[in-house]
């Protein structure tokens, strides 16, 4: 009688938290990713950093803090966290989470279930809900013409998932890289799905598994400067991705001008055509040229 096959330890996971001047939410999202046990470590990123983020956190041994001095962005930020625990050989998960998200014991679960029982799943994410009940997919399907994105119809594939929550192998990453720095903020999500399916890799949302994803306060504080964010990145996704569709972008980016304008905000309009102008060839990373922005 032959002997069985000892069963393979399951695989470590990795988190990574970004952080922007939001102590309350990061450590309340840090707790309950530290309380898992099979989360091995958890980086938390924090965005133009004062020194305090770690009074505010659990004391663990598995934690870890990336302060970054200036406000990198979003790509920045994760990459930041990523690389830390791509440099650990133990880990084979990789889950990225939004410091004002919500995700239970069991959903962590189900997200993890659902890469180890289909290797050939590269990158998994869970469905989206707000505090509220209002339901939303873990992804989106985006209109090549018009630029708009809709939620993905029942058993239609997304284009990307959203990065308010992923789960990763590290064959993921390692096959087409992390996150385009050249973004800011928005849009990075959905080239990375682009890449992820040019490369052959496949992606899912997990049904069952659910997120409770809050407003960002991030949006608040930034105020009128998120529109030169969300047009640098479309402008700079254009590029990449735009194919016969850039012209009808660039007439979408001309007509958001143009309706600040119509609405009296000019300091909007002013910023749309700012991160206009910096898409036109993205700097790498991106944040240096915000920092020079009013």
């Amino acid at each position: 009688m032959s002997a069985s096959l000892p069963t393979p330890a399951p695989a470590s996971v990795g988190a990574v938290v970004l952080t922007w001047r939001d102590r309350k939410l990061t450590a309340a999202c840090v707790a309950r990713l530290v309380d898992h046990p099979r989360i091995a470590r958890v980086i938390v990123v924090d965005n133009e950093a004062d020194g305090s983020i770690a009074s505010a956190l659990v004391d663990d041994p598995r934690l870890d803090i990336i302060e970054l001095t200036s406000n990198t962005g979003f790509a920045v930020g994760v990459n930041s966290g990523l690389r830390a625990l791509l440099d650990d050989p133990s880990i084979e998960e990789f889950l990225v989470i939004n410091n004002d998200a919500t995700l239970t014991h069991q959903d962590i679960d189900r997200l993890v279930s659902a890469l180890e029982n289909d290797p050939g799943l590269g990158v998994v994410g869970p469905r989206i809900e707000t505090p509220t009940g209002t339901k939303f997919s873990a992804g989106g399907v985006v209109n090549r013409l018009t630029w708009s994105i809709r939620q993905p119809r029942r058993d239609e594939q997304p284009d990307f998932l959203t990065w308010a929550c992923v789960l990763a192998r590290r064959a993921a990453f390692e096959q087409i890289g992390l996150l385009d720095e050249r973004f800011f903020m928005y849009w990075e999500d959905v080239e990375f799905g682009f890449r992820l399916s040019e490369a052959g890799v496949r992606f899912a949302e997990v049904p069952d598994a659910v997120l409770i994803h809050a407003v960002s306060s991030s949006h608040s504080r930034a105020g009128s400067r998120i529109l030169a964010y969300s047009s640098q990145a479309f402008r700079h996704f254009l590029r990449l991705h735009g194919g016969a569709g850039t012209a009808t972008g660039l007439a979408r980016l001309g007509a958001k001008v143009a309706l600040c304008a119509v609405k009296g905000d000019l300091t909007g309009a002013r910023y749309v055509v700012a991160g206009w102008k910096l898409g036109r060839n993205a700097p790498d990373p991106a944040y240096l040229a915000f920092e020079k922005l009013p």
